[in-house]
């Protein structure tokens, strides 16, 4: 299973996996992120000059919001000057990423002695989730520039305990693991996994490993270093505004459980799971010795990735990361189980669920991007009409509600006065209010004065009222549905 070293079904499963999202290279630049992180900086900056611009916006993001991100602010600038800021570089860039990250998680499944069928259902399983592939919609989450360096981290720790020149594997896993931490400190939850894997190879017992390897290994923990400075200077210094760690809870645990249960799509392939694992308890005695490294790494995984979350008090299907893929792990070794089963009625009926599950999670993602997709087209629909139609110093009353309910948010609200600023309207005021009418005040924008000459709003409500001068209209789920924009005075 592991004689090729970089087996082609590793890259063509890369593409394979990765193309689903290709609509999205369609989609525009979104209101989720997008308005201050895609733009290139000023003309003639030259490398010192974009150099300090980088470090004011690390500085700037510690300041406002609370984490250190030096390495996901160079990849942001990068990009954002290589592709000029047009969304469709941009977002060939992240398709890139998405393919990079797709390969290296069958990497991950092959070093985990993962059968290469099983490897390419169960990345092709955690890569369509729509619940976590947020990451390659959005063009700006860090989890998606992180991805990587976080599996290569793995990846080398592993082989570095199999081979009898570790250092270059060793100097591999600090880069990826420093490099993860850049782009989000909540990878020191890759920390417990990386040190099982440099400890115990499979040919040696743990006692062995213990023994042999336990110095080295300690040698790929000093990174922790770094998120322990971070965690101590944040807890001195934390001032209003920035994220908050609290106290362990368990209303947390039941968001992380809520999370994770979507990041495995157990609405999608729920069904399908249970008959896998009925179908491989079915036939114990049959099935090929137990994957043992693969299952110890697997719960090291999640239970790491629990626990870095169980401080806070928000989650996210991308929060789930890296701690979601122990449970992907589990998946696959469920799947080389199954494959390796001899022929039988139940072994057909388990792989029919299984690529059933895997058809409706496709499916799934398909009618997500085309639904992200129909959000970003309106509000640039309404950009564009307001930096052409705005007379100068307009001042606009951006109307927030609930998304869910297709009303316009807060903080699409302060993306569309960034994307405008980036435009060159920089002479147009966006006011948030609520539908009540209430001012809100956010810091992201300057202090809202005078009176509103244009109004924006989502979905109408009772309370919007006004003239309205222009109203946009995107469908989505085969123009079943639709998201709508007003324009009024």
């Amino acid at each position: 299973m592991n004689s090729a070293r970089f087996p082609n079904w590793i890259f063509l499963g890369a593409i394979v996996i990765a193309s689903v999202y290709f609509p999205t290279l369609a989609t525009p630049f979104d209101f989720v992120d997008d308005g201050n992180l895609v733009y290139p900086g000023p003309p003639g900056l030259g490398f010192t000059g974009h150099a300090q611009l980088w470090w004011e916006k690390v500085q700037a993001n510690y300041e406002h919001l609370g984490p250190f991100r030096p390495v996901l602010w160079v990849h942001w600038e990068l990009f954002a000057n290589l592709s000029g800021g047009d969304a469709i570089p941009w977002r060939v860039i992240r398709f890139g990423f998405c393919m990079l990250s797709a390969g290296m998680l069958l990497w991950f499944f092959r070093e985990m002695k993962l059968h290469p069928v099983a490897a390419l259902v169960t990345a092709a399983m955690a890569m369509w989730n729509p619940f976590r592939g947020e990451i390659w919609t959005s063009l700006t989450l860090a989890e998606g520039v992180a991805m990587p360096y976080a599996l290569l981290a793995l990846i080398a720790a592993r082989k570095a305990a199999h081979t009898e020149k570790p250092l270059r594997w060793e100097l591999l896993a600090l880069f990826g693991i420093v490099a993860a931490l850049g782009c989000k400190n909540t990878y020191t939850a890759l920390f417990p996994a990386m040190l099982f894997l440099r400890l115990f190879p499979e040919n040696l017992s743990l006692r062995d490993g213990w023994q042999r390897n336990r110095w080295r290994a300690c040698l790929l923990l000093l990174p922790m270093i770094l998120p322990a400075i971070h965690f101590v200077y944040f807890k001195l210094n934390w001032h209003p505004g920035q994220y908050k760690t609290e106290g362990v809870s368990w209303s947390q645990f039941a968001r992380i459980a809520s999370a994770y249960k979507g990041a495995m799509g157990l609405d999608f392939l729920g069904i399908s799971f249970a008959i896998l694992a009925f179908v491989v308890w079915k036939h114990r005695i049959e099935s090929p010795q137990t994957n043992g490294r693969g299952l110890f790494t697997a719960i090291i995984l999640t239970l790491s990735g629990v626990l870095v979350y169980l401080p806070m008090s928000m989650m996210s299907g991308r929060y789930t990361m890296p701690g979601i893929w122990g449970l992907d792990l589990l998946v696959g070794i469920l799947l080389t189980q199954l494959t390796l089963l001899p022929k039988s009625a139940w072994k057909h009926v388990a792989w029919f669920a299984v690529w059933v599950g895997l058809l409706i999670l496709g499916v799934a993602n398909m009618a997500r991007q085309d639904k992200f997709a129909a959000r970003a087209r309106v509000l640039w629909d309404a950009v564009r009409y307001v930096e052409q139609h705005a007379e100068p110093g307009a001042k606009i009353a951006w109307i927030s509600g609930d998304s869910a309910a297709g009303e316009l948010n807060i903080e699409e609200g302060i993306h569309f006065r960034w994307h405008l600023l980036h435009r060159g309207r920089a002479d147009i005021q966006v006011g948030l209010f609520d539908r009540d009418g209430k001012l809100l005040d956010r810091v992201e924008l300057p202090k809202f004065e005078g009176e509103p000459s244009l109004k924006i709003w989502g979905k109408p409500t009772g309370i919007v009222a006004g003239k309205e001068e222009q109203s946009f209209r995107e469908t989505y789920q085969i123009g079943r549905k639709f998201y709508e924009c007003h324009i009024g005075r």
